[in-house]
């Protein structure tokens, strides 16, 4: 029995597959207008195609990047909800497209039944009079009994026939002829079918592909941390779904599906007089009939689809079994929230797979068939009529509907009254509430995340050549839409610890408005400080008529605070950034670029493959990391003396300064060694190193590491990985760290020195499976060829990472818990403007487990002041060692880290000792040590009274090889240090 016998279905209810659907006002240009969606998009006519070719696009294609923008200029252009191609299993073959909306997704493709209007007919669909959108937007308006989506062209204002409507007689003698064919052709059998179905053209469901979510997970293989897809679809194997569960999802709509060919003779006729003599309009369609206009986009809503639709119907009867149709309905078929199909309806609703769903749930999501969502047109949800059967809009109409379906799986014998009647004293199961853009009714994982940039990189993994061709001989042509399963290598756990500490919230300017609809557009500021960007990443429109913006209106965004967040009740100009390395593969741990992956990415590239690309932060002396090694690496000892005095260079208009600092703030005067001047972050002896070797041969060590890109001043990016290091126009300021860089590649660089110079590229795909059915369980497989490549290169030498590790070891007095650690600080000065203040600040860092980079600077303008809730300046010493040491110590433990020795080489050994520009300082009198035992020299003379002297030093006059002179003792074969 089909939904024309439901008591509860009610005038104006649809008996066949629901599409959503949403108001859509006839117009002029034969369009239907499609409300804003969740992403971002201000759709005005000039989205949408003229209605001529929407038939050739296949169904209203939505704008490119559809809630995909991110700060990739790239990004997920292709990502626009667009066309829904069907095939067993089925897409909903309505030519839907869908964006994501306040509940869902909106419906662009479609007919738009309107109903009455003054233009005559006001069904959106067909020749006369009505604009043609592949794909069907059912949409009732409000008051109209009778409306059904199979009313023929309507009446126009006061009863007559509309404009381009048909006279009354003609229509009605031409519905009888066609209903009397339909009989005529249904009793006909094989001959009339076959010759009918090539007549109509109908295509084999098998020529179109399906579409299915594909699905992202943390290492763990549990912690989902996004879903990608056009449309919000798991497909569900019916092997893996119990009879029960699939006949209640089906007993509301179509209670003698297992007994009919397709097709319910009787049940058209009934409809059919019901319609001819006056009733209120009914329809008659099973499953199978559903399913097959579905499938062949056939969506004119005449008698004459019927005709087609019944012998489609019964073409697929014929080569298909009922739990196939069945299988090509329910994963097809719109279930609201966002859903398509029972795979995504049982997630959305009841946050289960579909095959653990209940025959209460079941039940649920069988009613919801009927109608998923409100149809309201512009009448508010507590004014509707027709509000639909989702508990959340209307709670007491959901429970008769759910009532109905439990009765309707009686009447189909799959079970029993008193088996009903169990289920039904358990209550009706109120799904969990719907939250749009929620993380079980629509593409999510992006907008709303802190792991949403690192989609950007599982983008540009998955679209190689070779993961490319990997997937197209498994016949995956489209990743996103191919229903795979992929793992990262992000750690819940270390990604949750990160976030603890640098997650917090935002005040930004909210004061922008759609002009039509005056909903709120949240948006953040661009790298000028002036440029307002959307939800998607992109400009907003600045055409008053589409956007209107005040400049007095602020909203905070997003809290998500922890109480041990260290960024907590910091002004809301300073943000952080922080990426964590397995040096041993190159696998991300953990990274955070921000507080959403559709705003600026503060730890990556942004802009990649665009005209400019953005991302880098001045590293500062965290980035001597790499000149200390390029010293070493042209036979510089890091025991060679030099001269920090700040000083102008020859030629050049500025002075190299170490910020405010000189040789005596060290304790070495004039002649310090290499390695004390890392460790007290000194820029001149760096600026003087970098001059004898050439800045190329810092970036060249730099790109060795890992470093793939750096900026120079004038914000023009250098790809490393396509330009040689000799073509880099850079001066030797990059001794120092002037010249911007990421914070993920910084963390990769220093990923490399923890693997004593084997470099491992960074990646965040672990492995990519692809589901199957096994025993009636699903089950994953992996994706031959893709996945990481782990071979590491060993790109610097390890006696080299030694130099670096014995100077840097334990840097500052940073020890981890257990263990040893070679870490380095930076910070960055504000500009000019704002003199003495910084702008910027680092800390990284590594044991051989994990490397990790922190950077916290100024969310808006990177030039300007960042301060702690004191107004006092964040140095590299304070907040980001804070973050950095508390993350570190965390991460060993969450991880299981035990503790490796760090190898520090032979501590000075290598490279000259001479090549310095050091001065040594003239002994001073023993006298004049007494009274001031802190000035240069004094510190390695003999012990006094006041002056204990140096233990390991007892020799008055300083050492040449700059043990004692530099103040710092480096171990080496057969010394020790205190």
């Amino acid at each position: 029995m089909t939904s024309y016998g439901d008591p509860n279905a009610g005038p104006g209810y649809d008996d066949e597959q629901y599409r959503q659907s949403y108001p859509a006002p006839a117009q002029s240009s034969g369009r239907a207008s499609v409300p804003s969606a969740d992403y971002g998009y201000d759709y005005s006519s000039s989205d949408q195609a003229d209605y001529g070719q929407y038939s050739a696009n296949g169904g209203g294609y939505a704008p490119q990047g559809g809630g995909y923008g991110g700060a990739d200029q790239n990004g997920y252009g292709d990502q626009g909800y667009g066309q829904a191609p069907v095939n067993p299993p089925v897409s909903p073959a309505a030519g839907r497209a869908s964006v994501g909306s306040s509940a869902g997704r909106a419906t662009v493709g479609g007919r738009a039944a309107v109903g009455s209007a003054a233009v005559g007919s006001a069904s959106v669909g067909g020749s006369a009079g009505r604009a043609s959108v592949a794909g069907r937007a059912g949409v009732r308006p409000a008051g109209l009994d009778t409306d059904d989506e199979d009313r023929p062209a309507g009446k126009g204002k006061n009863g007559k026939a509309g404009k381009n409507g048909k006279p009354r007689k003609k229509r009605n003698k031409l519905t009888i002829a066609l209903a009397s064919v339909a009989v005529l052709i249904m009793l006909a059998g094989g001959g009339m079918i076959a010759f009918t179905s090539f007549l109509s053209g109908v295509p084999e469901p098998g020529q179109f592909k399906t579409q299915e979510n594909t699905l992202i997970f943390a290492s763990d293989g549990k912690t989902q941390l996004a879903q990608l897809g056009t449309e919000n679809r798991r497909i569900v194997d019916m092997a893996v779904l119990d009879k029960k569960i699939k006949d209640t999802l089906i007993a509301g709509e179509d209670q003698d599906f297992y007994n009919h060919d397709g097709i319910d003779i009787w049940g058209i006729a009934r409809a059919a007089w019901n319609n001819l003599t006056g009733g209120a309009t009914q329809g008659a369609s099973t499953i199978t009939q559903q399913y097959a206009r579905a499938a062949a986009q056939d969506l004119e809503v005449t008698y004459a689809r019927k005709l087609r639709e019944a012998v489609w119907a019964r073409e697929l009867e014929q080569k298909y079994s009922k739990d196939q149709i069945l299988g090509y309905y329910v994963n097809t078929a719109y279930f609201g929230r966002g859903a398509t199909g029972v795979g995504a309806a049982a997630k959305a609703y009841f946050n289960v797979d579909a095959e653990k769903l209940t025959i209460g749930q079941a039940a649920v999501l069988g009613a919801v068939l009927k109608q998923p969502e409100p149809q309201c047109g512009d009448v508010d949800l507590k004014d509707c009529k027709y509000k639909g059967y989702d508990p959340q809009n209307d709670e007491a109409a959901a429970k008769d509907r759910w009532n109905y379906v439990l009765n309707s799986v009686v009447k189909m014998k799959t079970l029993t009254q008193p088996e009903i009647d169990e289920v039904k004293a358990k209550g009706y199961p109120m799904p969990i509430p719907f939250t749009p853009g929620g993380k079980n009714n629509a593409t999510w994982g992006i907008k709303g995340s802190s792991t949403g940039p690192v989609i950007n990189y599982i983008k540009k993994e998955m679209e190689t050549p070779e993961v490319k061709k990997a997937l197209e001989a498994i016949g995956i042509t489209d990743w996103k839409n191919g229903g795979l399963r992929i793992t990262l290598t992000i750690n819940a756990k270390a990604q949750a610890e990160l976030e603890k500490r640098l997650y917090r919230e935002y005040t930004v300017a909210e004061g922008c408005k759609d002009a039509k609809t005056k909903k709120v557009i949240p948006f953040t500021l661009a790298e000028d400080g002036k440029t307002k960007l959307g939800a998607d990443g992109k400009p907003l429109s600045t055409d008053v008529k589409k956007v209107v913006c005040r400049s007095d209106v602020t909203a905070t965004v997003d809290t998500k605070n922890k109480v041990n967040s260290l960024l907590y009740k910091y002004p809301k100009n300073v943000t952080a950034a922080a990426v964590a390395i397995d040096p041993q593969t190159g696998g991300v741990l953990a990274y955070y670029g921000g507080m959403d992956g559709t705003t600026y990415d503060k730890a990556g590239k942004n802009g990649e493959g665009g005209p400019f690309v953005s991302g880098g932060h001045s590293p500062a002396s965290s980035f001597k990391i790499y000149t200390l090694a390029a010293a070493v690496a042209h036979d510089i000892s890091v025991e060679s003396h030099w001269d920090p005095s700040e000083f102008t260079p020859k030629g050049a208009k500025g002075t190299i300064r170490n910020a405010g600092r000189d040789g005596n703030d060290a304790g070495c005067g004039t002649n310090c060694t290499l390695a004390l001047m890392a460790q007290k972050s000194f820029n001149v002896p760096f600026y003087k190193v970098t001059a004898q070797i050439g800045p190329s041969a810092v970036v060249e060590m730099a790109k060795k590491a890992g470093v793939t890109m750096i900026w120079d001043d004038g914000n023009k990016a250098y790809d490393l990985t396509k330009t040689k290091p000799t073509s880099v126009p850079l001066g030797n300021h990059v001794g120092f760290g002037q010249y911007p860089i990421t914070v993920l590649d910084h963390a990769s660089g220093i990923a490399t020195f923890a693997a004593n110079g084997t470099y491992h590229a960074p990646h965040f795909i672990a492995k990519v499976e692809r589901k199957s059915v096994k025993d009636k369980k699903v089950v994953y497989t992996p994706v031959p060829g893709t996945g990481p490549k782990t071979k590491g290169e060993q790109r610097i030498e390890s006696r080299i990472v030694g130099e670096v590790n014995a100077v840097l070891k334990n840097y500052s007095g940073t020890r981890l818990n257990d263990r040893d650690s070679v870490s380095k600080s930076g910070t960055w000065q504000a500009s000019d403007k704002f003199k003495g203040e910084n702008s910027s600040a680092w800390y990284v860092g590594y044991t051989p487990q994990i490397a990790t980079a922190v950077w916290v600077g100024n969310y808006l303008h990177e030039s300007e002041p960042i301060r702690d809730p004191n107004g006092n300046k964040i140095g590299s010493g304070n907040l980001p060692k804070t973050i950095w040491t508390q993350f570190m110590n965390k991460a060993d433990d969450v991880l299981g880290f035990k503790a490796q020795p760090i190898d520090v080489g032979c501590g000075g050994c290598i490279g000259d000792t001479g090549v310095g520009d050091g001065k040594e300082s003239p002994t001073p009198d023993p006298n004049a040590c007494f009274l001031n035992p802190q000035q240069p020299g004094c510190e390695n003379q003999p012990g006094n009274p006041g002056n204990p002297g140096d233990p390991n030093n007892p020799n008055p006059n300083p050492s040449p090889s700059g043990t004692g002179g530099g103040g710092i003792c480096i171990p080496r074969p057969g010394k020790t240090c205190p």
